[in-house]
């Protein structure tokens, strides 16, 4: 976006695009009773079904509208619960909604609905995933005291109600991305009950999107069915009556279900699985995402002995044989990485990462300088996928550099509970991808305090200056420029050792035409092509 006295967002125009993609259909017999359109995803068993709470579920996105979204017809970013969000200065936004939108129970949608779920969400001691998204609103310090000791307010000052449809929103600094923001999960709206009953609503939430909740049998499946009431455009949602999602703790056991016709759709698939699903589901059950949205990543706590020095990080890249792994195990359905983001985002440069060339020599000698390594290399991962993956880089690791390497799988949900304790005791293998397209979303991991930065916990005023700057630039060739400066520092002290880009699958059914938006699969956006 070039740089403009007024940034504003309006429901006739779109502030940015997306990669085109396409979809499939086919014919099957996925139509339940009386004609009834259903389609099943695989699902992990959620953590909870209101999208403050886990704002990354499929399940969230299915049953939320958000104030922003990308229009997968249109690929832009257009308002769908909003009218219409604009900013003067990027700082001070003001945020109109949609006439007469309500929730699924006939409730009505005010901004009162947003302020109060920010709010709750923003307040630290209720411990819900999606708080981190509000921490450049003005009056979020205040809601999560670093002390330990109780909040001194309740609300966002920064958030204020001017009236059913209207709010208006300050931010600590400046930052364009702001309506881009408004497209995730963590910044719906919540009806009453969900305050008044929250035990209640989480049993049976009710919100405003495309799909609304009907059953949670845990650890085996979440149905969701269509709601008539929603007012937003096709675009915005799928084609099916119902869907559900059949919950698995592995995707092996998910595409063994796939291949006995039980069911419709599968994201991230591994590398591994692509040539036998071409063998026995056929080419056309592969839906490729065009927008490299995700990265594997080797992070490293700063926090753990012995890992300090970044000589010794940039031995462990160096040891690594990316083209080797990529070509072989990968089965060329994935790239070397050579930056901290990948190159579908307008900041990245190209050997941005220059100690991610293998160099086994070199990587000894640079472990020699770092003084050398006498521990073990712990390295831990979530146990349900990758697997081979991480192996065969631990291997590499032990065999090139000479050091000891030990591999510690955990469910993912223990995972996130050792980094958020700061309970970690070495690196973490990974994979991370956006909310929305912008550097911001992999470059603040590395930000004091930012999205993502409790795994390394890395800090540096230089990099978290250029990153406000970065933020805060209209102009987006100038915002791509500082976001490269501050990775370029960042990549002296290697946090994180880039690893891969995979080339993003998933397998679908006959009867499922599926849909990306934002760089990723969601389930909630296939069309039913039976």
């Amino acid at each position: 976006m070039s740089k403009k006295k007024m940034l504003a967002v309006a429901a006739a125009s779109a502030a940015f695009m997306l990669a085109a993609s396409g979809c499939a259909a086919g014919t099957g017999n996925n139509a339940g009773a009386e004609g009834e359109k259903k389609l099943s995803f695989q699902l992990t068993e959620p953590k909870s079904l209101v999208p403050h709470e886990d704002p990354g579920s499929q399940v969230a996105m299915a049953t939320c509208a958000n104030l922003m979204e990308v229009n997968t017809e249109t690929q832009t970013l257009e308002p769908l619960a909003a009218k219409s969000v604009t900013s003067t200065d990027a700082k001070t936004w003001k945020i109109q909604l949609q006439d007469d939108w309500t929730f699924q129970d006939g409730a009505p949608v005010t901004a009162n609905s947003f302020a109060d779920a920010w709010n709750k969400t923003a307040t630290g001691s209720n411990a819900w995933q999606g708080n981190g998204y509000f921490a450049t609103f003005v009056g979020y310090k205040d809601l999560n005291p670093t002390d330990g000791s109780t909040p001194k307010a309740d609300k966002l000052s920064g958030v204020k109600v001017i009236d059913e449809n209207n709010l208006e929103v300050t931010l600590t600094a400046a930052n364009a991305d702001f309506p881009k923001l408004l497209s995730t999960s963590a910044l719906c709206p919540l009806p009453e009950q969900a305050f008044s009953d929250p035990k209640g609503y989480e049993a049976n939430p009710i919100s405003n999107g495309p799909y609304q909740f009907a059953s949670w049998n845990h650890n085996v499946e979440v149905v969701l069915e269509k709601w008539d009431g929603f007012k937003g455009a096709a675009g915005f949602s799928g084609g099916a009556d119902k869907l559900v999602g059949q919950i698995y703790t592995a995707v092996d056991a998910a595409y063994t279900d796939m291949t006995a016709g039980n069911l419709d759709m599968i994201r991230n698939v591994p590398a591994t699985m692509v040539s036998k699903a071409k063998s026995q589901l056929g080419e056309e059950s592969l839906y490729e995402v065009k927008t490299g949205s995700k990265q594997y990543t080797l992070q490293i706590p700063g926090y753990v002995k012995g890992l300090e020095n970044p000589d010794l990080r940039k031995a462990i890249s160096m040891s690594i044989d990316r083209e080797a792994i990529a070509t072989s195990l990968l089965q060329g359905y994935a790239t070397s990485s050579d930056s901290l983001v990948p190159p579908s985002l307008d900041s990245y440069k190209k050997g941005s990462c220059d100690s991610c060339t293998f160099d086994a020599a070199g990587a000894k000698a640079l472990l020699e300088k770092a003084g050398g390594f006498d521990g073990t290399l712990i390295i831990e991962h979530n146990s349900t996928s990758d697997q081979q993956l991480v192996q065969v880089i631990s291997k590499q690791i032990q065999d090139n550099l000479g050091i000891k390497v030990q591999l510690k799988p955990m469910m993912g949900t223990e995972l996130e509970a050792r980094r958020n304790g700061k309970k970690l005791e070495g690196a973490v293998f990974g994979l991370w991808g956006w909310s929305y397209k912008s550097p911001d979303q992999y470059l603040s991991q590395y930000e004091t305090g930012g999205d993502g930065n409790v795994t390394t916990g890395y800090s540096n005023p230089a990099v978290d200056k250029l990153m406000v700057a970065a933020r805060g630039e209209q102009d987006e060739a100038k915002s791509a420029g500082l976001y490269a400066d501050a990775e370029a520092l960042i990549m002296k002290d290697m946090p994180s050792i880039p690893l891969f880009i995979p080339t993003d699958f998933g397998l679908r059914s006959k009867c499922a035409a599926m849909n990306d938006s934002q760089g990723d699969l969601q389930f909630y956006r296939a069309g039913y092509g039976c």
